[in-house]
């Protein structure tokens, strides 16, 4: 069964239906553009994206931890992507961790 999504357009009372798949390849583009804008370091176990031209205490945006397969992600980034594409929260940490998966070849085991 294909899922549906509504969205309504902040320029009035237009409403558009897009698909479950449609909203997570949308994601998907999203977050390899993202990706793509980050400086990656690969070291030990760890992979971290930081943001090339961000303020040292705010630099890392995404930090996995191939030990525990853990992967912290910034609120403001999270907190982007639930608003963006309104999923809700515990779905959107999932989008996440599978799409880092699928991205590096890693298992994310939990995502925080």
């Amino acid at each position: 069964m294909n899922q549906q999504t509504q969205t309504n357009t902040s320029t009035g009372n237009m409403k558009y239906i897009i698909t479950e798949s449609k909203l997570d390849m949308l994601m998907t583009r999203y977050l390899n553009s993202w990706v793509d804008s980050k400086k990656i370091i690969e070291f030990d176990r760890f992979i971290v994206l930081e943001d090339p031209y961000g303020e040292p205490e705010n630099e890392v945006s995404m930090e996995y931890d191939g030990e525990d397969g853990r992967l912290w992600v910034r609120q403001e980034l999270f907190s982007l992507l639930v608003d963006l594409f309104g999923k809700g929260e515990n779905e959107t940490l999932e989008f996440i961790g599978k799409f880092f998966e699928y991205k590096f070849g890693v298992e994310v085991k939990k995502v925080e």
